[in-house]
């Protein structure tokens, strides 16, 4: 079932093919993703690698290809956020009996949603993990995850090499710079750069999601992580004076994932930006 991964995501297939044929699986899953990756067909392969032994059990590939299998529960943001709503749902779920006493799986299918007050539900459930019960967790980048949650996690990266194209005079890296260069006043530069060129909503989402890129390369970059989980080449980054500091590159990663959410909601520019900068190094 996961044989379809061997080739294209050899670090995934090695660690977690092995872990299901050697019975290790652990409680908890923390998979790193890019916008390559079919989320809905990975899940479901998953749960079947997981739940499935015979090759013939036709039924239960069906209920979860419908996603009606009880033992499986799917978490998706509900607006902004996923809620700790959604996090108690599933642990009262989970209290009752098993369907038919297989594991039973939750999957948070984007966990840099989660809120303050649903990251530190699920903790509690992670903390104390209770015998056939495994989480899925996915995100586009675990550095947008509370770091307590990653670290209860087997962490795997399901990546392409994807170097883009991007001129060194390109918006997202002069912002970039700007707030290297200028941190807690930053604003009114980046208020010149932004705002004068009546860039729309979709449009800087896809820059800041570019400058996120760029931060999340420039901690890879600052551990000297393998070439393979970066976006853009090493010799570009290098030119960037930034600060070395992972948790400040971390804050960095985190603020712009998460209010550049608020652009899709009518959220003023303004004060999208003033959010960035203010949740980086609290305001001038």
């Amino acid at each position: 079932m996961l044989e379809v991964y061997k080739d294209e995501y050899k670090e995934f297939y090695s660690i977690f093919n092995n872990a299901i044929v050697e019975d290790k699986i652990s409680h908890a899953y923390m998979f790193e993703i890019d916008d390559n990756l079919d989320v809905d067909q990975f899940i479901k392969r998953i749960c079947k690698a997981l739940l499935i032994r015979k090759e013939s059990d036709n039924y239960l590939s069906e209920l979860i290809d419908n996603e009606t299998y009880p033992n499986i529960k799917r978490i998706r943001n509900d607006g902004l956020w996923i809620k700790k709503e959604q996090i108690l749902d599933i642990q009262e779920d989970f209290r009752k009996e098993s369907f038919d006493n297989k594991l039973k799986i939750y999957i948070i299918e984007d966990a840099s949603k989660l809120n303050k007050e649903s990251a530190n539900t699920l903790l509690k459930f992670l903390e104390e993990p209770e015998s056939g019960i495994i989480a899925l967790l996915l995100t586009k980048n675990k550095y947008s995850v509370i770091k307590t949650i990653v670290s209860r996690c087997i962490n795997i990266t399901l990546k392409k090499k994807k170097y883009e194209e991007i001129q060194k005079d390109d918006i997202s890296y002069r912002i970039v710079d700007i707030i290297e260069k200028y941190k807690e006043k930053a604003l009114p530069y980046l208020y010149n750069l932004i705002l004068e060129d009546n860039y729309d909503r979709m449009k800087l989402m896809s820059i800041l999601e570019n400058v996120e890129k760029i931060y999340s390369d420039l901690l890879h970059f600052n551990n000297g992580i393998d070439d393979r989980y970066n976006y853009y080449e090493h010799n570009d980054l290098a030119d960037i004076n930034f600060e070395k500091n992972n948790s400040l590159l971390m804050k960095k990663v985190d603020a712009i994932c998460r209010n550049m959410e608020y652009l899709k909601y009518n959220v003023n520019i303004k004060t999208v930006l003033d959010k960035i900068v203010i949740d980086v190094y609290g305001g001038d």
